[in-house]
């Protein structure tokens, strides 16, 4: 694929993105085993740290979860309900996310994050005021259909790749 132009790119506030919502605080001694994902601030696994049955403060599918402590800024697309650690922010889309959309935007999220990843929290106050670059369409709004498009034809031409070194393998 070509490198993208980002000539055109505008800033957007995280905060008018997404709602963010702070991850809730639940130990290992009140954990119980189940198969509802926990995400806490690792940097593997999407962020999956533990498999639990509590059901009190379930975050919903088609989420971000992102880490302000510990593996600050690693951002994962959340594609199943799931509970976040007090050590994770969970970005609730104000606009309609899928999966590509969302990939898109994770490296994204990921490099704002970078400057707080050795020197301090990226706490929920300063994480909804940082900016991120994006693609914009003719009315200056996020292009949305833009980052679906370059997304599913990024997994497309992956999938050539892979198909070709499988035959060429064989």
């Amino acid at each position: 694929m070509n490198k993208i132009d980002i000539s055109q790119w505008k800033p957007f506030a995280i905060e008018k993105l997404f709602t963010v919502v702070k991850g809730t605080r639940l130990t290992k001694a009140n954990m119980r085993d189940g198969e509802i994902r926990f995400i806490g601030a690792s940097a593997i696994n999407n962020g999956v740290t533990a498999q639990i049955a509590n059901k009190e403060k379930l975050h919903p599918a088609n989420t971000i979860t992102i880490t302000y402590n510990g593996s600050v800024g690693e951002a994962f697309y959340q594609d199943k309900e799931f509970w976040a650690s007090d050590d994770v922010n969970v970005l609730y889309p104000k606009f309609e996310m899928n999966q590509y959309t969302a990939l898109f935007i994770i490296p994204l999220l990921k490099s704002a994050g970078r400057k707080y990843a050795f020197i301090d929290k990226w706490k929920k106050e300063t994480m909804e005021k940082d900016s991120i670059m994006l693609p914009v369409d003719e009315t200056g709004n996020p292009d949305f259909a833009y980052m679906e498009s370059y997304m599913r034809n990024l997994e497309s031409a992956v999938s050539s790749s892979l198909t070709a070194l499988r035959s060429a393998l064989r």
